[in-house]
C-alpha cells in the first residue's frame, strides 16, 4: 500500500474510532468507567454475539437514515479494509461496485488494490452530498482517481442505470435495504461473481431476509464470515436464466 494512502487511512480509521465513542457516550446511560468496562467485554465476546451484545445495553440501532446516522462516517474498520484489499488482490477484478461507499474508508482500500494490480474500477456508491465531497478529497489525497468512479445520489436509482457485468460487489448500505438493493442488481453478476455485504451480526435481524434469500436459492452460495461485524460471502454459481432452465428442466421429467 502506498504510503499516503497508509497515513490516510490510520487517520480516517482514528476519526471513525472518535466517532463511535462519542455516540456510545451519548447513548449509554452509565459513567465512563462503565462504559470502558463495556467496551472491553464487547471485544472480548466472539464476533456473531456482538450485535444482541450491544442491543441488550440499547446501543445499537439500524438509524443510517436518521439525522445522526447520516453525520457519521460508518467507516470499515482496518481489519475488514485488510479482507477487501486482500479479496481484491487475489481476484484480479475488473468491476467493482461498491453500495454505500460513506467518506470513502473501503473505497480506498479497494481502489489501492486495484492500483497495485494496474487495473480495475471501484464504483462508489454515496447519496450524502457532504460526504461525496470527503470521498473525492480522500481518493484525489491517495492518488486513486484513476482506480475510482464517484455515483452520487440515490442508490436505487444509481443501480438502475448500471449495465454490464460487476465481478465484485460490496454492501454497506442501511440494512433494511439488503435484499431489495440485491435482486435490482442480480442481473450484473455473472457465474464466478462475488457479493460480500458488511454489518451480517450487527444488524442480524434487519439482514435477515437478505440471508434467508441467499441461503434458499441454489444459484448463490454463502457463509458468514465470522469476523468483527459479520460479512456475508456469497458467490454467484448460476445466473437467473440457468437456474429458471434448470427447474423448467426438472418439471417436465
Amino acid at each position: 500500500m502506498a504510503s499516503s494512502t497508509a497515513v490516510l487511512l490510520r487517520r480516517l480509521h482514528e476519526e471513525s474510532r472518535i466517532e463511535i465513542i462519542a455516540r456510545a457516550r451519548a447513548q449509554f446511560p452509565g459513567s465512563n468507567e462503565e462504559l470502558l468496562s463495556l467496551a472491553e467485554e464487547y471485544e472480548a465476546i466472539a464476533p456473531r454475539l456482538r450485535g444482541r451484545f450491544l442491543e441488550t445495553f440499547g446501543l445499537f440501532t439500524d438509524d443510517f437514515d436518521s439525522p445522526e446516522g447520516s453525520r457519521l462516517s460508518l467507516a470499515v474498520s482496518p481489519e475488514t479494509g485488510g479482507f477487501l484489499r486482500n479479496m481484491v488482490l487475489s481476484q484480479w477484478p475488473a468491476r467493482i461496485l461498491e453500495l454505500g461507499s460513506s467518506c470513502g474508508v473501503s473505497t480506498l482500500y479497494f481502489a489501492d488494490a486495484l492500483r497495485t494490480l494496474g487495473r480495475g474500477v471501484v464504483i462508489a456508491t454515496e447519496r450524502d452530498p457532504l460526504k461525496c465531497a470527503r470521498l473525492r478529497d480522500h481518493v484525489g489525497t491517495a492518488g486513486l482517481d484513476a482506480h475510482v468512479d464517484i455515483r452520487e445520489g440515490d442508490v436505487f436509482e444509481t443501480v438502475a442505470e448500471l449495465d454490464g457485468h460487476f465481478d465484485m460487489v460490496f454492501i454497506d448500505v442501511w440494512a433494511d435495504a439488503y435484499l431489495k438493493l440485491f435482486t435490482q442488481i442480480e442481473h450484473l453478476l455473472r457465474p464466478g461473481s462475488i457479493v460480500l455485504a458488511d454489518n451480517m451480526y450487527t444488524a442480524e435481524d434487519v439482514v435477515r431476509p437478505y440471508k434467508h434469500y441467499l441461503d434458499d436459492d441454489p444459484r448463490f452460495s454463502t457463509t458468514t464470515l465470522d469476523f468483527e461485524s459479520g460479512i456475508e460471502f456469497t458467490v454467484v454459481v448460476s445466473r437467473a436464466d440457468m437456474a429458471s432452465q434448470g427447474a423448467c428442466r426438472d418439471g417436465a421429467q
